[in-house]
């Protein structure tokens, strides 16, 4: 709120410009513009200060703790890709991701997507851990940025995502339950959420994991030590 000009009072000034000698009207008005300048000035809001849960070297290292490494690729939606998840989402999504994946022997362990959801100002980052079949085995809030509404960072709303597939809902107020006082963060993390799921069915599950992922910068260790960075 803009400072207030001396000039701007003077109506309400007496000649010699003392405040007791002003009339009660004035004096009331005086204190009311102090009130409204107070209060202005709490309702600026200040950035909060980001809460980080995981960095991506150490979500990675958890999620595909049992696999022998981890790697990476970067996938390029095709034109008829981005058709179909255009369908799904109602709206358009990023044209490449990168995926990471663990491996042990030729097996592939399972996925992990790490995305930005915006919440009510702030992007939240999440990452979900997809496994082979399809299902969803964790999520995990990584950064939070509000102000209000981290619980959803909690064991109790993450674990409705547990066992879900691309073929679910994956809506809040259809199968997520908000949390009260987060409702807004519980809803973009369903939004989020979704977005990963049937990214990977499209880019990994329908043509088939071993076919979709080829290892970016090599594969192996010198890819594993990349992903992890």
């Amino acid at each position: 709120m803009a400072a207030l000009h001396p000039h701007c009072l003077s109506p309400l000034l007496a000649a010699k410009g003392d405040l007791a000698t002003l009339p009660r009207i004035g004096r009331a008005l005086l204190g009311l513009l102090g009130a409204l300048l107070v209060l202005s000035l709490g309702l600026v809001a200040k950035p909060a200060a980001a809460d980080v849960y995981w960095d991506k070297p150490a979500l990675l290292k958890d999620f595909f703790a049992k696999s022998e490494r981890v790697t990476f690729a970067k996938l390029a939606l095709t034109a008829a890709q981005q058709q179909n998840l255009r369908k799904r989402l109602g709206y358009d999504v990023a044209a490449s991701w990168t995926v990471y994946y663990g491996k042990t022997g030729e097996r592939i362990d399972g996925v992990a997507v790490l995305d930005n959801e915006l919440g009510q100002h702030q992007p939240i980052t999440f990452g979900v851990l997809i496994g082979a079949d399809g299902v969803l085995k964790r999520l995990e809030v990584m950064v939070y940025r509000e102000a209000y509404g981290a619980e959803v960072q909690q064991t109790r709303f993450r674990n409705q995502f547990v066992g879900k597939t691309a073929g679910d809902a994956l809506r809040h107020g259809t199968d997520i339950v908000a949390i009260a006082g987060a409702t807004i963060s519980s809803k973009s993390m369903a939004n989020g959420v979704r977005r990963a799921m049937a990214m990977a069915d499209e880019l990994l599950l329908k043509p088939g994991l071993a076919k979709a992922l080829v290892p970016s910068g090599g594969g192996g260790a010198s890819a594993a030590k990349t992903a992890a960075q």
